[in-house]
């Protein structure tokens, strides 16, 4: 008998919050891929916030979640770098369409969450706007339903499909997810985006999905 232990397979390690939508994003996709993984929580509020430490400073300076550590010790940050790279190593299920159009327009609903709605309901920026006198939460549900709104107007203009683009969850339904999750946290009125409702009730069905809801995680504060 050999006594060579076998060689571990090596995991990445995934750092971030419960609830952190961008965190969210990355998980469903790692769970999408069938990509083992380890994931380590960041709290975001306790002792003023954990990514501030200067651990999670190294791995990324500007604070934030997710920070995903490759095998080989590399620290990738933003979650649709992220995701393209697992794209990119793990193609299968694609999580773009091969269609160029498609896949056009599935990254252009990814970047209206992404760098049109989520950074002005961020955290760190709502933090400011209290700072400062205003309403937190009627800022963030003013910037969420406009944004949702525009991707309903959007998608009105598409072949209808299942999900956002296509038969199958692309990047985009990955983004619009945890929006209508922090949608609900505002109390924004959903009434007004029926297909994206619909979108997510099918997303909700799919076991990645359900993986990677926040009431799964570790971490969570239920």
């Amino acid at each position: 008998m050999s006594d060579i232990l076998p060689t571990p397979t090596p995991q990445l390690i995934l750092r971030g919050y419960w609830r952190s939508s961008a965190t969210w994003r990355v998980r469903i996709a790692l769970h999408y891929k069938s990509i083992p993984f380890q994931y380590i929580p960041i709290h975001l509020v306790r002792d003023g916030g954990e990514q501030h430490s200067a651990q999670e400073l190294a791995r990324n300076p500007l604070a934030q979640v997710p920070t995903l550590e490759l095998d080989s010790g590399v620290i990738l940050t933003q979650s649709l770098a992220i995701i393209d790279y697992l794209e990119s190593v793990h193609p299968n299920p694609s999580l773009y369409p091969t269609n160029p159009l498609e896949r056009a327009r599935a990254i252009q609903i990814a970047e209206v969450i992404n760098a049109g709605i989520q950074p002005l309901q961020n955290l760190s920026l709502l933090l400011k706007v209290g700072a400062l006198g205003f309403d937190k939460a009627g800022w963030g549900r003013e910037y969420i339903e406009r944004g949702l709104l525009a991707i309903e107007s959007m998608i009105s203009d598409y072949p209808k499909h299942p999900f956002l683009i296509g038969e199958a969850p692309s990047i985009a339904d990955l983004c619009l997810i945890p929006q209508l999750y922090n949608a609900r946290r505002f109390k924004v009125n959903l009434d007004l985006i029926p297909r994206l409702c619909e979108i997510e009730t099918l997303c909700q069905e799919l076991t990645p999905f359900k993986r990677a809801h926040p009431d799964s995680q570790v971490d969570a504060q239920l």
